[in-house]
């Protein structure tokens, strides 16, 4: 018998990941992020939007009750406010700082730490809001409302619009 000794060299055994992998899977979580980060900030600002909606829900029903009673758009008055009133003091919210009443329609300033940083929407009666067919002649609340952003100037995005309000 022919007897000789080699060593057994077994091939190492990969541990790990390579650089390349680690690269791949870096580059496809940054193209995740890019689109989901602005997705939720939309998603954010529309939410933030229509606490709106939930706070004027009461005036918005006033407005349509005495519509439908007087067959014309209320005023300030008819409303409970003077005048000379800067808004509605009691309505309020975590994002919404500040609600008025301009016949025909309500405005709600939005407080500078949100996502809206200040932006004014103007929820007005189907066929008086700006950029929308229709005059404060064709305005009835009995038909729903519509919402715009009353600051153009603002970095408002017409995708946070409620969808509740869009017509």
């Amino acid at each position: 018998m022919h007897n000789t000794t080699t060593t057994a060299v077994r091939p190492l055994k990969q541990v790990g990941f390579t650089l390349i992998e680690l690269m791949i899977v870096v580059a496809i979580i940054g193209v995740l992020a890019s689109i989901a980060i602005p997705q939720y900030q939309n998603y954010t600002a529309r939410a933030q939007a229509s606490e709106a909606l939930s706070i004027t829900a009461g005036v918005r029903t006033d407005i349509a009750e005495q519509y439908s009673l007087n067959g014309e758009m209320p005023e300030k008055t008819d409303l409970g406010l003077a005048a000379d009133d800067a808004g509605f003091s009691d309505m309020s919210g975590r994002y919404v700082e500040n609600v008025d009443y301009a016949s025909p329609a309500i405005l709600v300033t939005f407080n500078s730490d949100s996502a809206l940083d200040g932006a004014m929407m103007k929820i007005a009666p189907i066929g008086d809001a700006e950029g929308k067919a229709g005059t404060s002649d064709t305005a009835n609340p009995g038909n729903g409302w519509t919402c715009v952003w009353a600051d153009r100037s603002s970095d408002a995005n017409e995708s946070w619009l409620p969808s509740g309000c869009k017509a």
